[in-house]
């Protein structure tokens, strides 16, 4: 068998269990890349953890890509590799598929004035300015994923009760609480909503009265990465933001761990060591040689 009619089973397969089309999508982007580098015709059994190696290592030399995008292309290889092995397509050592060590940026999460700012961006005169605003206060108050906001329902809304349905990786359903500042924004959004005539169900709508997708998001932010002072923020940043302050107000660790949607809490100790960062920056921090001199 050559790799491309393994591709084409491993991509059926990904189909039958159900997986997302954002799934599918990154699969097949990434898995393309990886046949183009082996030749279509390629026999799956010249497959080894050296050709992996060797394929990120390509990658890495010359796209223009950073560590930790060649770790996200070679992820979804590793699992492709790994399927066949375990179908007995192929026969390696699954424990030796290792991906490039990435350079780990330091997270900083926004700061309380920084906060302020990028609400501050949106208001609630229009439509879109206050979908807008909406939006990136669930990501604060509630550390949404940028695919969780995409699919967010008008069904998924509790607004008595003040909590999201959310349908998270995995297909796994988790409930998210927010506050008071959140139901009021959505008020004000429902009120714009209700007045639009569209059939859809999904929570956010574009002007053009068709479902928000990924891409306007990533635009959003990238027109808010042009304000001066907030160059920095992405949709991600907001929920580590979220994360951080949960931790650094005495928030549970397991709680933060459900709220997250994270599978394991080794994911979630990171935030611990956030908290404690934002502790020494904002806290009266006592210099012992202040003390002694």
């Amino acid at each position: 068998m050559n790799v491309l009619s393994a591709y084409s089973e491993f991509m059926q397969e990904q189909k039958f269990r159900g997986n997302s089309n954002y799934t599918l999508d990154y699969y097949e982007r990434s898995l393309k890349m990886f046949l183009n580098f082996c030749g279509n015709d390629m026999d799956i059994e010249d497959i080894d953890v050296v050709l992996f190696k060797s394929y990120q290592l390509y990658i890495s030399e010359n796209l223009n890509i950073n560590r930790v995008s060649v770790r996200t292309y070679a992820r979804a290889v590793k699992v492709f590799l790994r399927w066949l092995y375990f179908e007995e397509y192929i026969d390696i050592d699954v424990n030796k598929l290792l991906l490039m060590k990435a350079n780990k940026d330091i997270i900083v999460p926004l700061s309380d004035d920084e906060i302020k700012s990028l609400l501050n961006v949106y208001d609630n005169s229009s439509f879109l300015k206050c979908r807008n605003r909406c939006i990136i206060m669930l990501m604060l108050d509630c550390g949404l994923r940028l695919a969780e906001i995409v699919n967010l329902k008008i069904t998924d809304i509790d607004l008595k009760n003040r909590f999201l349905i959310i349908n998270g990786k995995g297909a796994k359903q988790r409930l998210v609480p927010f506050g008071i500042t959140v139901l009021r924004q959505f008020i004000i959004y429902n009120d714009y909503r209700n007045n639009i005539n569209t059939d859809l169900d999904s929570l956010f709508l574009t002007q053009r009265n068709a479902a928000l997708t990924r891409n306007s998001i990533k635009m959003l932010f990238a027109r808010i990465k042009k304000i001066n002072g907030l160059q920095r923020v992405y949709p991600h940043l907001l929920r580590h933001t979220f994360a951080t302050n949960f931790i650094y107000q005495g928030g549970n660790l397991e709680v933060l761990r459900v709220l997250m949607g994270h599978s394991t809490i080794n994911i979630t100790q990171i935030y611990i060591h956030l908290a404690a960062q934002k502790h020494l920056l904002n806290d009266s921090y006592q210099s012992d040689l202040d003390r002694l001199l």
